[in-house]
């Protein structure tokens, strides 16, 4: 790969870059990269980059997160046996 260095970068550019940067998680060079590959119609190869892991678990409609929300809080309202410990829980079975 070549390194370059690009200079006289007009002010409005060089915040347009920063903010891209900040919105898509990226550092200043790989967005720098991004936006001329694609200036070029390139596409970059590769596996592509998450800040987070949406692309794996998705998103939530709000009903539900509410009925997700709803089975918690009851859940944890339970008591729950470790079966690989049951010593533990046989002084309550005693009573």
């Amino acid at each position: 790969m070549k390194t370059m260095t690009i200079r006289n970068i007009p002010d409005d550019v060089a915040a347009g870059l920063a903010a891209r940067a900040r919105e898509t998680g990226r550092s200043m060079n790989a967005t720098a990269v991004a936006a001329l590959a694609d200036s070029f119609g390139e596409k970059r190869h590769g596996p592509k980059k998450y800040a987070d892991f949406s692309q794996f678990v998705g998103t939530w409609s709000d009903e539900e997160a509410d009925r997700i929300s709803k089975i918690i809080e009851e859940s944890s309202e339970q008591i729950w046996v470790d079966e690989y410990k049951p010593w533990l829980y046989a002084a309550e079975d005693a009573e």
